[in-house]
């Protein structure tokens, strides 16, 4: 398991338990009992997160992957010898920015100076492609939330030791009112997501959103919602 998702992971997990802590706050609260957390009930979520953060990860990297979000104006040839007849016989450098923005600086030799000094920098631009976007979009809303869905609520069934005929019920009964939940809060944020957000900031990024997300999530797992 390489490092990002390592790190993505540790991050879901302590937003996870984060998010699971406000949520029993919030049900003591409309109770009017006194504020305690549920160990178990904390353990499960932060469980659950570490082992579905990873597939998560994989599952956006290989949507970007395929369906890239920015691509070039130009094709690749023709982009590469534009680039270099402008900046034929210069010492060159790119460095690509978070939109899909690629940089070409160059400097050159300024007798008057007796240095080398930066010369005129050339931006070639990258941009939003809209097929991929909504190909993209697409799948992760219908896909990627289905199977979030169903995996949250047989996980934490599972978690909490209860038998197939009940997991199957809970996925029967909270499915269709979570899928609704959350189609009034993750289409924007895969639509940030997928046009803003680097894709190295996506999982983090996402986890933040999930933070309240999980309150949301707390309390229907715990039939108080």
């Amino acid at each position: 398991m390489d490092s990002p998702i390592v790190k993505a992971t540790l991050q879901a997990g302590a937003l996870s338990g984060l998010s699971n802590i406000f949520g029993q706050l919030i049900l003591c609260y409309r109770a009017n009992t006194p504020y305690t957390i549920d160990p178990t009930q904390l353990a499960h979520f932060i469980i659950f997160s570490l082992l579905a953060c990873p597939p998560n990860y994989i599952w956006q990297r290989w949507l970007e992957t395929k369906f890239p979000g920015y691509t070039n104006k130009l094709s690749t040839t023709k982009l590469e010898k534009s680039v270099d007849d402008a900046f034929s016989s210069s010492r060159t450098g790119t460095f690509t920015n978070a939109d899909g923005t690629v940089n070409k600086r160059t400097t050159s030799s300024d007798p008057d100076k007796g240095g080398a000094v930066p010369s005129n920098s050339v931006t070639t631009k990258k941009k939003l492609n809209l097929a991929n976007t909504a190909i993209k979009f697409s799948l992760d809303q219908t896909i990627g939330a289905a199977a979030n869905t169903v995996l949250f609520i047989a996980g934490i069934a599972l978690l909490r030791g209860h038998t197939l005929p009940s997991i199957e019920q809970d996925v029967r009964t909270k499915f269709w009112p979570m899928i609704f939940a959350g189609q009034k809060l993750w289409p924007a944020v895969s639509v940030l997501s997928f046009t803003v957000v680097p894709f190295e900031h996506r999982t983090l990024f996402g986890s933040i959103v999930g933070l309240f997300w999980g309150i949301y999530l707390s309390l229907v797992s715990s039939g108080k919602k």
